[in-house]
């Protein structure tokens, strides 16, 4: 049964090439999300050809989580994401550090906290309003990307990153109160990209 879970669980660390999403114009909206604040959310992704469901929690910029709970062959990877130091992943008993000078650039973890990340830190998000919401468009290290927010909560809804191929929608979104978060984050450091 291990091993069944750890070859994707490799490939999903190692190299994951995604699907796209289309992407819709609208009017300018007065107010923008704040995202830079800690959160938690449930997430179902897809990354070219591999689709996984599971939860995703930002305590700060560049640090972030990630709880695998399908598809079955990867259910209960953990991936823990620190910019400054690198990745754990943990899959049953087998645990992986990787350096961060190591993490391939077209991660599809690395790419979608990125992008998050690097909106949080442009602080004002000028959207757009589509029927499906709030739509910021920004560009990063790993190209064009683009946030979607719930137009009547302003939480984040939907991400997408051509260049990675990578279609993504969040659900459950929750602020992490102060409290919640792990002793190594503060609230001071959450906005900082």
């Amino acid at each position: 049964m291990l091993s069944k879970k750890i070859i994707p669980a490799v490939v999903l660390l190692s190299s994951i090439i995604m699907s796209g999403c289309n992407n819709t114009g609208g009017g300018i909206l007065e107010k923008a999300p704040d995202i830079s604040v800690p959160f938690q959310s449930s997430v179902k992704m897809q990354a070219g050809s591999l689709e996984f469901e599971g939860s995703v929690k930002r305590y700060a910029a560049g640090i972030w989580q990630m709880d695998i709970t399908a598809p079955e062959t990867l259910s209960g990877l953990c991936i823990t994401y620190d910019d400054g130091s690198g990745v754990s992943a943990k899959l049953d008993d087998l645990s992986l550090d990787i350096p961060s000078e190591s993490i391939r650039d077209d991660a599809v973890f690395s790419l979608i906290f990125k992008a998050i990340d690097c909106a949080a830190a442009s602080g004002s998000l000028p959207c757009t309003s589509t029927e499906d919401g709030k739509v910021y468009s920004g560009e990063f290290s790993g190209g064009s990307y683009t946030l979607t927010f719930d137009p009547q909560t302003a939480a984040l809804s939907k991400i997408e990153i051509p260049n990675g191929e990578i279609c993504g929608e969040f659900s459950d979104f929750a602020v992490i109160k102060d409290e919640e978060l792990p002793p190594e984050t503060s609230s001071a450091d959450t906005a900082s990209g």
